[in-house]
């Protein structure tokens, strides 16, 4: 029973981006990107109770690459043709969310089939990307400065956000990953933390693309140092 813990956690999370994609035909859009994040908590926590009980195996890793491909790749690319639909009413549009499951597909592919113990990702992860455009229907809905609503939320911005995104997760750019067992002894990790909870706490869930931009930032930054 043990060693089926982290495979239930990571099967939970793929029901819960499941039902995610079912609110967000039915237009709910706030409780889709609610479940998206739930499902970034449960991703966290599987792998951590792998390690912990000493669990890990392969057949775990597929499992996860599959429930993250639906929960970070899915489940975001159809709130989001969704949202642009009922939003901006551009069909036409709302086909460029199929780059997010694209790219999160050739970015999974690429981290099983080169996976080692390095502490750093190439490009941005499936749950970064998935976190950032989850955000904007929350944007949308809560943002109380018309100007930031007008700004993030228009057509031209969010298809150029879902290009430039999707490109940065098969980016070669290293990045530094957040596991939670991983944070306490990195000084740069912790920082990072700090600035996210104090932006979030600032700016709410429209913090949430300024922390990824942080995020993209200072791993650029450590590169050109």
């Amino acid at each position: 029973m043990k060693k089926n813990i982290a495979h239930i956690v990571t099967l939970t999370s793929l029901c819960i981006a499941i039902i995610s994609i079912i609110q967000s035909c039915y237009l709910n859009f706030t409780i889709s990107s609610y479940l998206i994040f739930i499902c970034l908590l449960l991703d966290s926590l599987d792998g951590l109770i792998a390690r912990y009980l000493n669990t890990v195996s392969e057949f775990g890793k597929q499992l996860d690459s599959f429930s993250d491909m639906i929960a970070f790749g899915v489940a975001p690319a159809v709130l989001l043709y969704n949202f642009i639909q009922y939003q901006f009413n551009n069909n036409t549009l709302a086909y460029i969310t199929l780059l997010i499951p694209i790219f999160s597909s050739i970015r999974l592919a690429n981290y099983n089939s080169n996976s080692t113990n390095n502490p750093f990702f190439h490009g941005i992860t499936t749950p970064v990307n998935a976190i950032f455009f989850g955000s904007l229907p929350l944007i949308n809905q809560y943002e109380e400065s018309t100007w930031i609503v007008s700004t993030l939320i228009n057509e031209a911005f969010i298809a150029i956000l879902i290009i430039i995104m999707s490109i940065l997760l098969i980016t070669p750019l290293k990045t530094f990953n957040l596991r939670i067992d991983a944070i306490k002894d990195d000084k740069r990790k912790l920082f990072f933390i700090f600035i996210s909870i104090s932006v979030l706490y600032l700016f709410n869930f429209t913090g949430l693309p300024i922390i990824i931009f942080i995020y993209i930032l200072l791993n650029v930054m450590r590169i050109i140092n």
